[in-house]
């Protein structure tokens, strides 16, 4: 293959496995006999650090939440420590389902069967793989800039605030243990905002794939037409079984996608109208003069939390209107210059192609635009709950 169709799985890849979320290549491909034993090495290394980074530091943050008797204070802590709880989330799919992505990742690479040809289906796909290069810049941007603001502003107010409000066994106000607690949340609020927008862009591009897939099938769909070759006929109708085919194992692929995806998809959607709401109302409660940093870190927070539930809104949303676009595709093709068994096999091709395709969150949400709007208007609801038992 002339180029590199995955490239922009790559810097996901390499993030994934700094953060211990990606399988080792000896625990996939190995049959030796030491395959149990190198899998659950590195189980091992990988539930050791999360242990310490991300499920000790979530599980301090859901303890100050709980004993907090004021309002405004618990508030602070809730919307962080629901996003916390999202990624842990995250962390336990992909530990068990990390398998089927990597799969398909090298299926993409290596099957003559997803070759991108030249032309204009070349030029379709590096400009939609460069669209989400940017896009994952963008997002990685916002969520990793809150940091320094968070950091700055706490260390500007020593001893008073620490970056992140958590619970601890001990008074963290002494110089010493402020400055350990708060280099341990140096080090986990950066690699926690990595692991979880990393997760959050592999769903994305996996549902990108697909969608670019379907997108090339319906071009080469558009083109089929009969020459005036001897053996035309039969070209053409190999020609229509190879994208049968295609089509049938990118089918295959979603239904494997959608199992990836689902569980971690399904909680992000439960929690995000009640992280969102949170965020903004915490939002409206700062004054933009008197603490600058941090309303810049809940602004880049807050369009963070919205990219994040609508990314994988739209690019499900492109699995679905790709597939509805293929019967259009074929009905574009040069069929009624076809002999009449062609046409036939066009014609149940079509009617087969009308079966819809779509991802689905944990069997219940069809995850596209309607979903991102209903989750906006959930958002909206709850903050305008909050504030009305608030002001009474």
């Amino acid at each position: 293959m002339g180029s590199d169709n995955i490239k922009g799985s790559r810097a996901l890849v390499r993030n994934l496995k700094f953060c211990r979320l990606w399988p080792h290549r000896s625990s996939v491909s190995s049959t030796s006999t030491s395959a149990p034993r190198s899998r659950l090495v590195e189980l091992i290394k990988s539930f050791t650090l999360h242990f310490f980074v991300t499920f000790a530091f979530t599980a301090m943050m859901w303890i100050e939440a709980i004993s907090s008797e004021d309002f405004e204070h618990c508030t602070d802590v809730l919307f962080i420590t629901l996003t916390m709880t999202s990624l842990v989330a995250k962390i336990f799919n992909n530990w068990h389902h990390a398998k089927i992505a990597r799969e398909l990742l090298e299926e993409w690479s290596d099957s003559p069967q997803f070759e991108v040809r030249s032309g204009p289906e070349r030029d379709m796909w590096e400009r939609e793989q460069l669209h989400f290069s940017r896009v994952a810049l963008l997002y990685s941007f916002c969520s990793l800039g809150v940091v320094p603001c968070i950091f700055v502003s706490a260390a500007y107010n020593y001893p008073n605030e620490l970056p992140f409000l958590v619970w601890v066994p001990f008074d963290w106000q002494k110089p010493a243990k402020f400055w350990c607690l708060y280099a341990y949340q140096l080090f986990a609020v950066p690699f926690t905002c990595l692991s979880n927008l990393t997760s959050d862009l592999l769903n994305c591009y996996l549902m990108l794939y697909i969608s670019l897939c379907l997108k090339m099938l319906g071009m080469r769909l558009a083109v089929l037409a009969p020459t005036e070759h001897r053996d035309s006929e039969r070209q053409l109708r190999v020609q229509l079984l190879e994208l049968i085919g295609l089509h049938r194992r990118v089918k295959a692929q979603a239904e494997k996608i959608q199992i990836f995806i689902s569980k971690s998809t399904l909680i992000q959607i439960l929690l995000s109208s009640i992280i969102l709401c949170l965020s903004i109302y915490r939002m409206q409660m700062l004054n933009v003069f008197q603490a600058p940093s941090i309303f810049l870190a809940m602004a880049e927070y807050l369009f963070a939390m919205t990219m994040q539930i609508y990314l994988p809104s739209i690019y499900g949303n492109d699995v679905t209107h790709n597939a509805d676009r293929l019967p259009t595709a074929l009905y574009s093709c040069s069929w009624p210059d076809m002999s009449k068994p062609m046409r036939r096999l066009i014609l149940c091709f079509m009617i087969y192609l009308n079966r819809p395709l779509v991802l689905r969150a944990g069997g219940f949400f069809e995850v596209g635009l309607p979903l991102f709007t209903k989750t906006m208007n959930q958002a909206y609801s709850l903050l305008a709950l909050l504030l009305n038992v608030n002001n009474k």
